[in-house]
């Protein structure tokens, strides 16, 4: 099942405002973008994919760093319009096209990025193999995701927030981590369609597919990010990402 809820206008203009109003202390400035651009190989004169690429920082920001070419797709038309607006610059472009469609582009690509949008797709098998198909001899995946232990839960009348606080820590509540498929939440007044798989389904799916796993990284909150953002002292007890790199074999 394939999701726009980036094209409604109210969500969109909600999300937007947010990610203006947290600008800089928000966790995608704070720990999701540092941590993946350490994670990515050298661009240098390399051609990238971005699937679900959103408001295209990372498609700007490779490309200025050496990139030969990057091409961002996002099934939202408010992405793009707003990626071209914000983040065009010669030598990158921006499609409208879902990333369950990619077996649909035609050429092929040294390194594919994604940047917190695989626990959208449903069929993590099938995605992986497109990819694989659309990726050079030694080429690299990397991508983020909420991390499995978030995705997990099911969230209920009964279970409005992922967590509990006693004695002043963070618990994560956890369940339902081995049952794949299907999680919503409510965001912004909508119904968010997510999908959850565990390491296991993960691992194992890019194995399948001729990857190599490279590097795994599980974040912890610097001194910097405690003090820009307090609240991500969390992350010691629960990771909020997971980011792989992965090479085709």
């Amino acid at each position: 099942m394939k999701q726009n809820i980036y094209d409604d206008v109210e969500f969109s203009s909600n999300y937007d405002n947010l990610r203006e109003e947290q600008k800089g202390t928000n966790a995608n400035d704070l720990i999701e973008i540092p941590n993946f651009r350490k994670l990515m190989p050298n661009v240098n004169n390399k051609s990238i994919l971005d699937l679900g690429c959103g408001y295209g920082e990372n498609d700007k920001y490779y490309k200025e760093n050496g990139a030969k070419s990057v091409l961002g797709i996002d099934i939202s038309h408010h992405m793009i319009d707003k990626a071209n607006r914000d983040n065009k610059i010669d030598g990158v472009e921006y499609k409208v096209l879902p990333m369950e469609d990619i077996s649909n582009i035609d050429g092929k690509f040294d390194i594919i990025i994604s940047s917190l949008a695989f626990h959208y797709v449903e069929n993590f098998g099938k995605l992986i193999k497109d990819i694989s198909g659309l990726l050079n001899s030694n080429g690299y995946l990397v991508f983020s995701q909420e991390h499995p232990f978030t995705t997990c839960i099911k969230y209920t009348d009964n279970v409005k927030k992922g967590y509990i606080m006693i004695d002043d820590k963070y618990f994560g509540l956890f369940s339902d981590y081995n049952r794949s498929g299907l999680r919503t939440k409510e965001w912004f007044g909508k119904e968010v369609i997510k999908y959850h798989r565990n390491f296991e389904e993960i691992i194992n799916t890019l194995i399948k597919n001729d990857f190599i796993i490279d590097k795994i990284l599980e974040p912890k909150p610097t001194s910097e990010i405690i003090e820009k953002n307090p609240k991500y002292i969390n992350q010691w007890d629960r990771p909020f990402f997971l980011f792989i790199r992965a090479r085709k074999s």
